[in-house]
């Protein structure tokens, strides 16, 4: 579902539709990411976003997944929704960009302000992804994620917190079971980030 009016998205979703119809199985996997309620607990804040992968093994399909996504071309199209329904589709990122993409969402959702990698911040929020991975056991999808989130400033960490989980779903569509059990880990895991807290600590 990708409810939109908006001109500016006309154009990725005419190419986001074209690529669905133009091969049977898309190269890509459409990622929900859901916005929790707006907040301005961080107002103002400026702060830097950096997103280290430190996985030891990069691939996100394990042997079993990767039977049932063949084109799969590790690639995933983001579509923001906001805590009204309405959603924006982003683009297609790949995984560094995704997880970027949805962190910058949720520190704007907070009323942060990240600047452009090129302007750094006084501080840094940093995102070391240990573990992504989507796999197929029998009839069902089954998904790991872990992160390390690490708060800067110049270059030496004052906090830090430590976020994993896990989800699964009966594999009864396919590919559409696959999207819906990994928007929904990487929306828990995204939002499950205590930011203000790491704020707190840096500072007590």
């Amino acid at each position: 579902m990708i409810p939109s009016k908006r001109t500016m998205l006309a154009v990725p979703v005419l190419i986001l539709l074209v690529l669905t119809g133009a091969c049977s199985s898309k190269p890509f996997l459409i990622v929900h990411y859901q916005l929790p309620p707006p907040s301005n607990s961080l107002e103002g804040r400026e702060v830097s976003l950096a997103i280290t992968d430190a996985r030891d093994n990069k691939a996100f399909l394990t042997d079993n997944a990767k039977k049932s996504l063949r084109d799969f071309n590790d690639t995933y199209s983001l579509v923001v929704l906001k805590d009204d329904g309405s959603g924006n589709l982003l683009g297609i990122y790949e995984i560094d960009a995704l997880i970027s993409e949805t962190f910058k969402k949720r520190m704007h959702n907070l009323g942060m302000q990240v600047p452009p990698p090129a302007n750094k911040a006084e501080y840094e929020l940093e995102i070391r992804l240990k573990e992504f991975k989507l796999d197929l056991a029998g009839r069902k999808w089954t998904i790991k994620m872990s992160y390390q989130a690490n708060l800067l400033k110049n270059g030496r960490i004052l906090a830090m917190e430590s976020v994993n989980g896990s989800a699964e779903r009966l594999k009864v569509m396919g590919r559409s079971d696959a999207e819906k059990v990994l928007s929904e880990l990487l929306t828990d895991m995204v939002n499950k980030l205590d930011l203000a807290k790491l704020f707190q600590q840096a500072q007590s």
